[in-house]
């Protein structure tokens, strides 16, 4: 029986969750689905979506398809298409047991320890690994070595080149290439925010607020009507020239890469489509500079490779805007901040992610007050 999310507490107690993306479905999985059916309750699989499913390789078979080959198994009772956290399943199902492979031992995510450890759910580790969906995408795909990987992606970082400042003018922002939902208009953007600058001020609380790469202002002047003040970084003049008067004056030219700003200036540094216009390099200048400046938290977003095979894949995006020319993994983005020493805050980025798009990233500063 294939499951919506609001009937999952119906079954708390009464069935051991199984989890994952199964994306090729395997004889591995086959064997650990009928290792937690001998637990003695009736087996939910809470089956990750594509989302995720495209965060490891190319989606090859769709969630709704696969839940409908899982459905069809035996061993399975339930099935859930999940678009929340696993911990987040966890909390709403509160399953007798929760059945892992062995190699999850160990290394189980802590959000899931932790819930787990709350609600009494007994962690299983099945001795049933025979095989890895990704392993074996990559085996059919070649990918190449990891020597081959890290050359490639050289190459590509020692060529790149970026637009400057001059690129991005008015017309940049408002001209006629732009449909409708990208144009940099006001109300256009407010209806493009939704409910952004209300989670921002929500989630984070901020006394101090920056945007780097504010571009013409208009997350500030958002954040100004919900009586938040925000300073803006933009190197683009026509940035400050275009913003509304009331927060024009709090826009600084420069660049998120160096911009001169004391360090811990800011208790909240956001920095929102952004990456994908800057080399490689600057990036990762521009993560150094943005947790240098924060005293608490950073909140990004940009666009990611959208099926990448290995941590180093990156590509370009000119069909949506000739100036995205960075699209990482985002798994190499997130590299980038761990050697800032900065901490990932998963439960503030599932609380801003109202869209659910996976283009969030959270981290905060250890040992900020």
């Amino acid at each position: 029986m294939i499951m919506s999310a609001d009937t999952l507490q119906a079954h708390r107690k009464a069935v051991t969750m199984v989890d994952g993306g199964f994306d090729p479905l395997h004889a591995g999985h086959v064997a650990y689905f009928r290792k937690a059916a001998e637990l003695g309750l009736p087996v939910f699989c809470n089956l990750t979506g594509d989302h995720y499913v495209s965060t490891k390789h190319k989606v090859l078979l769709p969630q709704e398809a696969r839940a409908e080959v899982i459905d069809a198994l035996e061993p399975i009772s339930f099935v859930h298409i999940s678009t929340d956290t696993t911990a987040a399943v966890l909390r709403e199902l509160q399953p007798r047991y929760y059945a892992k492979g062995k190699d999850w031992e160990g290394r189980l995510p802590a959000e899931e320890t932790a819930v787990c450890e709350e609600l009494g759910i007994e962690v299983v580790y099945l001795d049933t690994v025979l095989d890895s969906s990704t392993q074996r995408v990559r085996d059919f795909l070649n990918v190449e070595s990891l020597t081959e990987q890290v050359s490639k992606y050289e190459d590509f970082v020692q060529n790149q080149s970026a637009e400057g400042a001059d690129a991005y003018d008015a017309d940049y922002f408002h001209a006629e290439w732009r449909d409708e939902a990208n144009s940099y208009q006001l109300e256009t953007r407010r209806k493009r925010e939704g409910r952004n600058p209300e989670l921002i001020r929500d989630v984070f609380q901020p006394k101090s607020v920056i945007d780097m790469g504010c571009g013409p202002g208009n997350l500030m002047y958002f954040l100004h009507e919900l009586g938040v003040e925000a300073d803006g970084v933009d190197f683009s003049q026509a940035s400050k020239d275009t913003a509304p008067p009331e927060v024009a004056d709090r826009i600084r030219i420069g660049s998120v890469t160096d911009i001169d700003i004391p360090d811990n200036s800011y208790e909240l540094a956001i920095c929102r489509e952004v990456f994908e216009h800057l080399r490689v390099l600057d990036v990762q200048k521009a993560v150094e500079n943005i947790c240098r400046i924060s005293a608490k938290y950073v909140y990004v977003t940009t666009r990611f490779h959208p099926a990448p095979a290995t941590l180093f894949d990156v590509t370009t995006e000119f069909e949506v805007d000739p100036t995205h020319i960075t699209l990482q993994n985002m798994d190499m983005l997130r590299l980038m901040f761990v050697l800032q020493g900065m901490r990932r805050r998963r439960d503030l980025e599932d609380a801003l992610d109202w869209l659910k798009k996976g283009r969030v990233l959270v981290y905060e500063k250890p040992g900020a007050a």
